[in-house]
């Protein structure tokens, strides 16, 4: 028994040096997939993969997870009934691949993760409803909090999707009456500030979108002109 409590930090240290890296096998699928942008290969959504170290690796295989559940969440192919799937897998995929972020991660590998996540996050929250859409709003916001920080070359990915989620508090009605026209300022001076940044995950033509649909609630709302 003595000899067993005296191995027993030994185990623990080799253990715990085994979670910090990640299996051969993880290593050499990373170095695949990280040949390709994320989405591009949606057979990585249900290939089988253990990988839960801090570690570079890891979090490439959970954002092409991430990227590929997302891609086929939308996709003609898809059934409906596995859309809501395939979005709380992008959703939990991706929140893997930003809490396995080495320390030494830079921040475009950072904020990828996050615009990635939030983006899941509001494709989630526009086919959701009640309790569900309220905490994949805050989740947003938590979300993107991080692209507002130094270097904030990121920020108007925040602003866009902070603008989201003003405009739907507004449209579901979860803001007062009284609260709904700043809220509704907040989400035009977001839309307009919102552009691509190079080497970013692009957001096309949903930045105009986005002003548009301000614009039209604007419209909706005489008194907040």
């Amino acid at each position: 028994m003595r000899r067993a409590l005296l191995l027993l930090p030994l185990l623990m240290a080799l253990l715990m040096a085994a979670c910090d890296t990640p299996a051969r096998e993880a290593v050499r699928l990373a170095g695949e997939v990280r040949r390709m942008p994320p989405g591009t290969s949606t057979a990585m959504a249900d290939l089988p993969f253990a990988c839960e170290a801090r570690d570079r690796s890891c979090v490439t295989l959970w954002l092409h997870r991430g990227a590929a559940c997302a891609e086929l969440a939308e996709a003609p192919v898809t059934p409906e009934a596995m859309r809501p799937e395939r979005r709380d897998c992008a959703v939990a995929a991706l929140r893997r691949a930003g809490a396995l972020m080495p320390a030494d991660a830079t921040a475009d590998e950072r904020q990828e993760a996050a615009i990635r996540l939030a983006d899941a996050l509001e494709r989630r929250r526009d086919r959701a409803s009640g309790e569900a859409r309220r905490a994949d709003n805050e989740a947003i916001l938590a979300a993107v909090a991080p692209l507002r920080a130094p270097p904030a070359g990121a920020a108007p990915y925040a602003d866009h999707y902070a603008a989201g989620v003003a405009l739907n508090r507004v449209q579901a009605g979860d803001l007062p009456e009284e609260a709904r026209c700043a809220a509704l300022a907040e989400a035009r001076a977001g839309a307009a500030r919102a552009t691509e940044v190079a080497g970013l995950p692009p957001l096309g033509d949903r930045i105009a979108q986005r002003r548009a649909a301000v614009a039209a609630q604007l419209s909706l709302s005489p008194r907040c002109a």
